[in-house]
């Protein structure tokens, strides 16, 4: 959906492949809030070191790789000069992890990597949440009265012009409430028999009907503003669906789909600089009827990059960040194993 949005081929502009980031938002409430709860059920808490590690050394040296490659590119060799005092004014936001703030400053006309502003977005959410939601809140109400009024305060800011800024966490929020609600035994069992056994397929269908309805329809703009807060929702279903049923858990377990999940993130940091160079290379424009050949070569140029990145680069540096999280987990569950004193007391 992302790479669609991305070839900006006109006529295309109806599918509405933007609204992949908010997929990916819902995804990633739900599956990290998932995983805390899992590590607090059998541990009897979180740790937060541990989790930031992991996170820093899954995302940021693959991150500041292609971001120097767009440095080389722009501001040593010279590429795209038309873009250099945009990319120049943009790169200490990059260099902070502040990506969304030259990109919603100017979403007319974005820098180069504008396509990283949502990792901007993540990188808050990872700081805070398992933060205020796992050491400050202890009780599941507190943490679903948190990610409701999260969801609520955060689609509001839709309303206003600056909220664009805090307005994609509405759909981190959807997923953090969630997985938060699918982890309290009576309310799961409700949502189990709500999406179980063919309910499931109505409830997934639920997403690409609504997709269609906002890409494609004339409609009102409060009702196009209701769907769009409804689309998360949306996603949410389809996530419990998924769980749920066996046939749709095998649809997204399909080999090739798992393989493109494996190298989404590379793809995703990369596939707008494979798009320039291949209508650079085939002197190719999307406006000129070649938007689906530009497409195809800039999907099976990301995945091949991709793969190359995610073997040399992105899978060591996980793998290190897992055995240091590992290892300060260790540290912090590791049992006294000191020589205990004899204490004589009342005779005994």
């Amino acid at each position: 959906m992302v790479l669609t949005a991305h070839v900006f081929a006109p006529a295309w502009k109806r599918l509405r492949g933007d609204y992949g980031v908010t997929v990916f938002f819902v995804l990633s409430g739900f599956l990290i809030t998932r995983l805390l709860l899992r590590e607090e059920h059998d541990t009897g808490g979180i740790s937060l070191p541990a989790f930031y590690v992991r996170r820093a050394f899954r995302l940021l040296p693959i991150y500041y790789l292609i971001l120097a490659v767009y440095c080389v590119l722009i501001l040593g060799i010279g590429l795209y000069p038309e873009a250099r005092q945009k990319f120049a004014y943009a790169l200490p936001w990059y260099l902070l992890y502040l990506q969304e703030i030259p990109f919603f400053s100017k979403p007319e006309a974005p820098p180069p990597f504008y396509q990283s502003w949502s990792l901007g977005i993540e990188e808050k959410f990872y700081m805070v949440w398992p933060l205020v939601a796992f050491r400050v809140l202890r009780s599941r109400n507190a943490r679903i009265a948190l990610a409701t009024g999260a969801a609520v305060s955060f689609s509001a800011a839709r309303l206003v012009f600056q909220g664009r800024y805090i307005f994609p966490y509405a759909a981190i929020s959807v997923g953090c409430l969630s997985a938060l609600l699918y982890d309290a035994p009576g309310i799961r069992n409700r949502l189990d028999a709500w999406v179980s056994s063919w309910r499931a397929f109505l409830v997934f269908l639920t997403w690409p009907i609504l997709h269609v309805a906002i890409a494609w329809l004339s409609l009102p703009f409060a009702i196009r503003l209701a769907a769009d807060l409804a689309y998360p929702l949306s996603i949410a279903f389809v996530i419990l669906a998924t769980l749920r049923s066996s046939q749709l858990a095998s649809l997204f377990s399909f080999a090739p789909l798992a393989l493109l999940g494996r190298y989404s993130y590379c793809m995703y940091l990369i596939h707008v600089l494979v798009r320039r160079a291949v209508e650079r290379i085939l002197h190719l424009r999307t406006g000129e009827g070649n938007g689906l050949l530009v497409l195809l070569l800039m999907l099976l140029f990301s995945t091949a990059g991709a793969a190359v990145l995610h073997y040399t680069i992105e899978s060591r540096f996980r793998e290190v960040g897992r055995r240091i999280a590992a290892s300060w987990k260790g540290k912090e569950k590791a049992p006294d194993t000191r020589r205990p004193t004899l204490v004589v007391e009342d005779g005994l």
